[in-house]
Formats: structure tokens, sequence, C-alpha cells
């Protein structure tokens, strides 16, 4: 079974980027994208999710879509992130955690 977390952390206030609505989409090899898992971040500013990955999936792009124009309401400078990554390993955690403010973001893979 895959995992794919992530940790959103707000970098103006160094609290955790809680209720900020999170799409991964799947990207076929045609380039077809739907919708693969929907939610928001937990009150630590986490996402946590299982799955069950066929080979089919793993060929597949993905990509993490956070909704932060509500979070960052006061400035709206940064309306969307949007991080393109791949799962290969059906047995593997992908954990991408990011650190945000209204106008820039870092995001790296943790293992």
């Amino acid at each position: 079974m895959a995992t794919l977390s992530s940790h959103l952390l707000n970098s103006v206030n160094g609290t955790h980027a809680s209720g900020v609505s999170v799409v991964i989409n799947q990207i076929n090899p045609s380039g077809d994208k739907k919708i693969f898992f929907e939610t928001k971040t937990d009150e630590s500013g986490r996402i946590l999710k299982d799955f069950e990955l066929t080979s089919e999936d793993c060929a597949c792009d993905y990509e993490m879509v956070c909704k932060t124009a509500d979070y960052f309401l006061e400035k709206n400078i940064v309306t969307e992130i949007i991080i393109k990554f791949k799962m290969e390993d059906p047995k593997k955690k992908y954990h991408l955690p990011i650190i945000m403010s209204p106008n820039s973001y870092t995001i790296w893979w943790s293992k």
C-alpha cells in the first residue's frame, strides 16, 4: 500500500495551515486528468491517505493542488500551489511538506 502525506506550514506566523483544500489529480499517459483524492488539511496542517496503486496508477503522473486563496485571504496573492510528482512504487511512502506564505512556498521530498 502506498501512503501520501503532506504537512503545510505557515511561514508568516509559524502555525500549521489547517483547513486548506487539497486535490490530488491523476494524469494518465495520454494527458487526461481526473480527481484521484480530495480533502482538507486537518488541525495540524496535515493530510494522510493510503492507496492501493495498480500498475496503471504507477504509470501516471500526479499533481497536488493546494488551494491557498481562502487561507491567505487578507493578501490573496498565492491562489494555488501545484506540485507535480510520480508514485511509481505501490509500497512507498510519499511525503510532500510545504512551507508557505502569501507570496512564496518551499517544498521538498521527505523519505
